[in-house]
């Protein structure tokens, strides 16, 4: 899996580094004051910017009379399958929608490890396009 951003525009780059920032911030905000052992262990492994930014093959043209622009696809790994349920999530989600530093959509999923383990392992198409060509932020 790649790490490089240096395919993108630097603005691009900018924006991709303010949404690990809120995700790293909404999901500790989640868990903060919690007293359940799994939240208390939280963590997030991996964040990986796949599809059409991954590849290089995004379109941003918001200003043409269709307006089309490719949105960030995320995947965010957990160390557990609980703290993917959205009620962790939400606010994230929401910030990513209305923060200003952030023009691009951004379309936010998220696993446990051990569930994403198991969809590699049996092959799944989605899950080992996103390990060939995703890009971990």
């Amino acid at each position: 899996m790649r790490s490089s951003l240096e395919h993108l525009p630097e603005k691009k780059q900018h924006e991709l580094t303010r949404v690990v920032e809120i995700i790293h911030e909404e999901f500790s905000d989640a868990l903060e004051g919690s007293s359940a052992a799994f939240k208390k262990r939280g963590r997030i492994l991996k964040i990986i910017l796949f599809g059409s930014y991954a590849r290089g093959t995004f379109v941003d043209e918001p200003h043409t009379m269709k307006g089309y622009r490719s949105d960030y696809d995320i995947l965010v790994i957990v160390n557990s399958k609980k703290l993917a349920e959205a009620e962790y999530w939400d606010k994230a989600t929401d910030r990513l929608m209305w923060d200003k530093g952030v023009s691009t959509p951004v379309g936010l999923i998220v696993h446990g490890a051990r569930e994403v383990n198991n969809f590699l392992a049996d092959g799944q198409y989605f899950f080992v396009d996103i390990l060939r060509e995703g890009i971990v932020l």
